[in-house]
């Protein structure tokens, strides 16, 4: 109460100054003109205004330097121990006494707070991940990583924080626990699916599906995924459909997902990881979505899906329905019947190329035939012994060395990640 008394007398003495100086300055600018009244109280709103941004950069600096100086406290107290477990050569499974003693702790030491406040524990958070984003770690070393955050009281403390933190903090806890790929309470997911925010929404959602069984992955059936669906997305099941296939488990049906949307670029999602994760066992699947769609991009999507995993049961229709498609889908179309390579759809290749005078089409379908073995080239060389003067053009990167390098199509679309990180690592 007498905490409540004296904020109460400041506040009130606060007003009375504040009520006193603005009856001064009215009463003292009243018989001035209505212009040089404006601008006399906006030189003094000027004024205030430049006050508190100050005191709001001075709070910010200081903020900051207490950041840093905590930072650097940690880096001196746990620095080079936390290095370790990120050092070529070290046991990847080290017991807890053998990691307390490189922290120079004892068993007592462990039961206590090691960090004294929030801040410390979220610099310490920071300080980990860093290091674990800016290495390509040994899979191998996930069990030091878990048992360091373990003996800190991470995961508890990550939890709590997605569950009670700020909107910015629970998108940057929810990271670092999909990062250290810690184990995530099912309670505080479905808290955050009610969150108005489509980032919480989807971050909570594939936070679940890194961290739970093989089976969950329903989130992909959800009108949700469906209507929010982006090139975020892509990637991120690029990354789980990896770890997944790296740790031994099967992937699920994609043509069953691709199905399951009504978003047609989100059909496409799908279609096109199929090829990437060789699904050739699914590809029967597609059937329906090619005669049905209308969508241009789907169906070449389909298309291309059929040519790289050489679904030749496909090739009739793709045949049938050549003709009747825009330029660009018939590109897809000649490309996936060259993959599949059977030797029965050379005509489909000349058609392409004799019944049209788009020349992006007519030099897609040279390149088709280039690619479609002896008897194409064959093909390709009786066309251009007959080709007129204004059709020469097509034939002459045929001759050129630097472009014949980029004549041959593609074999195929496997994901392989470019580069070893933590998210393409299927137990780190």
């Amino acid at each position: 109460m007498d905490s409540v008394s004296v904020l109460t007398y400041y506040l009130r003495l606060i007003m009375a100054y504040g009520s006193y100086y603005v009856s001064y300055y009215t009463d003292l600018l009243r018989d001035y003109p209505y212009e040089v009244r404006t601008a006399a109280w906006v030189i003094q709103g000027s004024i205030v205004l430049m006050i508190i941004i100050s005191i709001l950069l001075a709070r910010l600096a200081r903020q900051r330097r207490i950041r840093e100086r905590t930072l650097k406290s940690l880096e001196a107290r746990y620095g080079d121990a936390v290095n370790l477990i990120f050092t070529d050569g070290v046991n990847p499974n080290l017991t807890r006494e053998e990691l307390l003693s490189h922290f120079r702790l004892s068993d007592r030491d462990a039961g206590k707070e090691l960090l004294r406040d929030t801040l410390e524990k979220r610099l310490f958070c920071t300080m980990v991940y860093t290091k674990l984003i800016e290495d390509t770690s040994d899979e191998s070393r996930r069990a030091n990583l878990h048992l360091l955050l373990d003996i800190f009281g991470i995961p508890a403390f990550l939890e709590n924080e997605v569950s009670l933190g700020a909107m910015r903090i629970k998108v940057q806890s929810m990271t670092m626990i999909r990062a250290f790929k810690l184990y995530i309470s099912p309670w505080v997911i479905n808290k955050l699916l009610s969150s108005r925010k489509t980032r919480v929404r989807r971050l909570a959602m594939y936070s679940s599906v890194m961290s739970s069984s093989d089976s969950d992955l329903d989130y992909f059936e959800t009108d949700f995924f469906d209507e929010n669906c982006c090139i975020y997305d892509e990637i991120e099941l690029g990354y789980v459909l990896h770890r997944r296939r790296a740790a031994g488990l099967k992937l699920p049906n994609l043509a069953h997902w691709a199905h399951l949307q009504k978003n047609d670029n989100t059909k496409c999602l799908f279609v096109r990881l199929m090829r990437r994760f060789d699904q050739r066992e699914y590809c029967s699947q597609l059937e329906d979505l090619f005669r049905e769609s209308k969508h241009k991009k789907l169906i070449e999507e389909v298309s291309r899906t059929w040519g790289y995993l050489h679904y030749t049961e496909a090739e009739p229709l793709l045949v049938e329905t050549m003709l009747t498609q825009p330029d660009d889908t018939k590109v897809a179309i000649m490309h996936a019947v060259t993959r599949m390579a059977t030797g029965r759809s050379l005509h489909l290749l000349l058609d392409g190329y004799e019944n049209t005078t788009n020349p992006h089409v007519r030099f897609e379908a040279l390149r088709c035939m280039y690619s479609y073995g002896d008897e194409g080239r064959q093909v390709l060389h009786q066309l251009e012994a007959s080709a007129s003067e204004a059709d020469k053009k097509f034939f002459t990167f045929f001759h050129n060395p630097i472009t014949l390098d980029k004549i041959p199509l593609d074999k195929e679309q496997a994901y392989h990640p470019s580069v070893e990180t933590f998210l393409t690592q299927s137990n780190f």
